[in-house]
């Protein structure tokens, strides 16, 4: 009997270099997988979260009569949170695509269309090199598709 048959009562299979590495690539997404689900949160996402629910709420106070001069106690302490999350994130590097998501995020809400949604303009803003790339970096690190939600945190199909 040759050395490259199984024998009779061998239940393993010959190991090939084919069988090897894939064992190997295998056996390395596997501990890959392991270490990725233990590893801590990207820390820019607390800060993200935080700056998204101050977006939120500033635009929910800015709405409200009376308000037009962003002048309610609600709207500042809104404001504020917004700020202190938005410059808290400026000091951290992502460590995640969805770290990396964040950043585009607040990147396409400060210098990303100047119009809201529904401007004739948007889209023609949207356009635009700079915002196409934020586009690109967005969508591919947060696996989603169109565009970044907006101010208001609304999303919309313009691709």
């Amino acid at each position: 009997m040759t050395n490259d048959r199984a024998r009779a009562n061998d239940l393993a299979l010959p190991v090939t270099r084919r069988t090897a590495l894939a064992s190997t690539a295998a056996a390395g997404a596997a501990l890959w997988a392991g270490a990725s689900a233990s590893a801590p949160e990207d820390p820019i996402l607390p800060l993200y979260r935080q700056w998204v629910q101050a977006r939120k709420d500033w635009h929910k106070y800015a709405d409200l009569p009376g308000n037009e001069h962003w002048n309610m106690p609600e709207s500042i302490e809104a404001a504020d949170r917004e700020d202190r999350a938005f410059y808290a994130m400026l000091e951290l590097t992502p460590c995640s695509m969805e770290g990396i998501a964040a950043l585009a995020h607040v990147l396409w809400d400060l210098d990303g269309p100047s119009v809201v949604p529904e401007h004739p303009e948007y889209a023609e803003q949207c356009e635009r090199t700079e915002n196409k790339l934020v586009r690109a970096i967005w969508r591919s690190a947060s696996g989603e598709t169109g565009l970044p939600p907006d101010g208001r945190m609304k999303r919309h199909g313009i691709a």
